[in-house]
């Protein structure tokens, strides 16, 4: 009887430790891309680079074209970050209820976007991010966004590009 209750109590405490890390884990990996947005709005390239695993990953827009039709951009990190350099512009990009998934090493993080450029709703979409732990932190190694200026709800052209950033995790 002894040896049982202590097993229960270990397993307890086991249990209780990894959901702890995985809860951990899933605030790391959602601050990363939380980061990426800011260093986006701050326009600076160098902050959007150091947040990739490195010159090979990738970000694919999958962007709804006024005629209807798709166009799929395959964006290396490099790239993407030269978007993001005039630091007049008044850019702000929220993902405002994200999910979160972690296995081991790997983390996703996606949901709902909008898109604001000054005070305007640009579009809408759903981003992607597969991140990567490695010895400086959770890191984009790739992800994948629609782009769709038409495609907000309701509630997402109720946003007001002012509005705090909404950062609270779902997970499954």
């Amino acid at each position: 009887m002894y040896k049982t209750i202590k097993l229960i109590l270990a397993m307890a405490v086991l249990s209780f430790t990894v959901t702890a890390q995985k809860s951990d884990d899933r605030s790391a990996a959602l601050g990363v891309v939380n980061k990426l947005f800011d260093e986006m709005a701050a326009a600076n390239p160098q902050g959007i680079i150091d947040l990739h695993t490195g010159p090979e990953s990738q970000l694919a827009g999958i962007r709804k074209m006024k005629d209807g039709k798709m166009r799929l951009d395959m964006i290396g990190r490099d790239t993407f970050s030269k978007f993001f350099t005039d630091k007049a512009a008044v850019i702000r990009e929220t993902m405002y209820a994200p999910k979160v998934e972690v296995d081991g090493d790997w983390a996703m993080v996606w949901g709902r976007y909008v898109f604001f450029v000054g005070d305007k709703l640009s579009h809408c979409g759903i981003n992607q991010f597969n991140l990567v732990r490695t010895e400086a932190g959770w890191k984009i190694a790739n992800g994948a966004s629609t782009i769709d200026p038409g495609g907000c709800t309701e509630k997402e052209k109720a946003m007001k590009s002012g509005a705090p950033a909404i950062s609270k995790e779902k997970s499954k």
